[in-house]
């Protein structure tokens, strides 16, 4: 088990799924406190081509750099079908937010030994 501290203190690169039109939902929340501890963070959402000024990545294949961290901010049946391009793009992690979660895709993950963290990214980077 991955420890979520030693995670986030330790990669740089991250993609958030599921940032959207409202400013101050999880995904933007989290992506604006990933980029406030100074890591790089792309948002991905298929359905915004741009979001507050910025380009929003249809895909994680199409974020310019590879990701070390797939943050998880989307219903768990949209989540699974992320699990094969993380497993693909040789992603070190997915970190699955609250509500994210289900037994369906733990086992796709767990299948596919994809490493997951279960927990708040904004709790925990008030530890670092």
């Amino acid at each position: 088990m991955i420890n979520p501290e030693t995670l986030l203190r330790e990669s740089k690169t991250f993609a958030v799924l599921g940032v959207n039109q409202d400013s101050e939902s999880y995904a933007n929340l989290i992506l604006k406190k990933l980029r406030d501890k100074g890591k790089t963070a792309y948002p991905v959402n298929p359905k915004y081509p741009h979001l507050f000024n910025e380009t929003v990545y249809p895909r994680l294949e199409d974020t310019p750099s590879s990701c070390e961290v797939v943050v998880f901010v989307v219903n768990p049946h949209i989540g699974i079908h992320y699990l094969q391009s993380v497993k693909d793009l040789g992603v070190k992690a997915i970190w699955l937010q609250p509500g994210t979660i289900s037994d369906e895709l733990l086992l796709k993950a767990k299948e596919l030994e994809i490493d997951v963290v279960e927990a708040c990214v904004l709790v925990v980077s008030q530890y670092l």
